[in-house]
């Protein structure tokens, strides 16, 4: 887990610091960070990490620079594009990958980053890259930065920064929660806040534990265990080395509280990914199978879950698509965070907007019912299941579950327990829970709870 995307006005940056001109400073990491995401189709957070780890390392300011301006050229890329073609005789058609990762890097600086002077931030983008742009291109960046210096585009408007079926895809949602659909537009644009998630054993102490570190957090809605981060270093802090803590974004930390873990209960956890959620639904005292289709991944839940003191206990490596070889009827609870489409997480993931089409919502929905129907099978009868994925698409939630209902009359959605009261304000009308930025600035999830009859 990454610390949050800083701004680095934040960070005391100033133009003239040991990194604004030459050498391997914040934007040489930037612009390799961006490269790897745009050109090879990596993740941000880890081409970010990546970079910012490379021999010699950043400092903090720097590092908060860089991963500054990676996110914001990734979720500003819409309009720097848009003011970047209309600059150029022939657009961008046919531009060269470096030299238009090094123009939307200085572009963003000089549109968004007031207190660094327009003159330092081309200086130093263009410097800190020179090799990779290449002798025969830099003059040309140099000259489109310096003309966007001169015309300042952004002043008439940013524009849309969501692609159009996205942006219609929000605004839908926004209707059916009845949102302000410009503000949740808005809002899909703007940085995520730093969310963690306590385990349930530190709960009790846990703002005492903040609070003698020096670290400012607010509670996120009443979700047990979620956090907001508004000031201090949360790795730093006794909690994180106590192993109690990560970094978790409070509509994730909703989805897994609202499995309703206790001692004693058996759960198991499908898509499991890196294990975040089956740790949390260790530390409730649950015995919790992991699985997924990825091996290493479920190595790393393991490790995870290790690390913290709660061993899970056991995994299972397959595709849950197909018949999962766990014995039918057998859990209290499953937990399914589907794949998906993610959407819901662009702000922390922006390079989502641009590698998502609408076409993929069709092709996630079937694989996520094949799941949802391999799981039902796995809940006793009483027994809990789940549904949840990181997207607000209609495709990979709710219809989903209609589908799923309609072929298992032994399915119906199950209210929250007597401890969940914390969930009312996030239930739909049909009392599926459903997350967006608008509320203490989480992402925007899906979950249906059902119970097997």
């Amino acid at each position: 887990m990454t610390p949050p995307n800083r701004h680095p006005q934040d960070d005391g940056y100033s133009a003239g610091g040991p990194h604004a001109r030459g050498g391997d400073g914040a934007r040489r990491r930037a612009f390799e960070a961006l490269m790897a995401v745009q050109e090879r189709g990596e993740g941000s957070q880890g081409a970010v990490d990546r970079a910012a780890r490379r021999v010699p390392a950043l400092s903090t300011m720097d590092r908060g620079l860089a991963t500054e301006l990676v996110y914001g050229v990734l979720r500003r890329q819409r309009p720097l594009d848009r003011w970047l073609d209309g600059a150029l005789d022939r657009g961008l058609r046919g531009v060269d990958p470096a030299a238009l990762t090094a123009m939307r890097l200085g572009l963003y600086q000089l549109a968004w980053l007031d207190r660094v002077p327009d003159h330092a931030a081309i200086a130093a983008t263009i410097d800190e890259n020179r090799e990779a742009i290449g002798r025969g291109k830099v003059g040309f960046v140099n000259a489109v930065l310096r003309r966007m210096s001169r015309d300042r585009p952004w002043q008439a408007g940013v524009g849309p920064t969501l692609p159009p079926w996205i942006e219609t895809r929000v605004r839908t949602y926004a209707a059916t929660l009845k949102l302000d659909a410009d503000a949740l537009v808005g809002a899909f644009a703007e940085r995520a806040p730093l969310q963690a998630h306590v385990v349930a054993p530190a709960r009790a102490t846990a703002l005492q534990a903040f609070a003698a570190d020096g670290i400012d957090v607010a509670t996120v809605g009443g979700i047990p265990g979620a956090f907001e981060v508004l000031d201090g270093g949360l790795f730093a802090g006794r909690l994180f080395e106590a192993r109690q803590v990560i970094a978790q974004d409070a509509a994730s930390a909703a989805v897994v509280e609202w499995v309703g873990a206790a001692p004693g209960m058996t759960i198991a956890d499908v898509a499991a990914g890196r294990g975040a959620k089956s740790l949390f639904l260790s530390t409730a005292g649950a015995a919790v199978t992991a699985v997924d289709i990825g091996g290493p991944r479920l190595a790393e839940a393991a490790r995870l879950a290790d690390w913290a003191g709660w061993p899970l206990a056991d995994t299972l490596a397959t595709d849950a698509s197909s018949p999962i070889d766990l014995p039918e009827a057998s859990f209290d609870a499953v937990l399914l965070d589907a794949p998906c489409s993610g959407l819901g997480t662009i702000r922390r993931r922006p390079e989502i907007a641009q590698r998502r089409r609408a076409a993929d919502l069709t092709a996630n929905h079937d694989l996520q019912l094949a799941m949802a129907r391999r799981c039902a099978d796995l809940v006793r009868v009483g027994g809990i299941m789940v549904y949840a994925v990181c997207s607000f698409a209609e495709e990979e939630g709710p219809l989903v579950v209609a589908r799923l209902l309609a072929e298992r009359p032994d399915l119906q959605r199950a209210p929250p327990d007597d401890h969940q009261a914390w969930a009312t304000a996030l239930l739909d009308e049909r009392g599926d829970l459903r997350t967006h930025p608008l509320w203490h600035g989480v992402d925007a999830f899906y979950a249906a709870r059902l119970i097997r009859r």
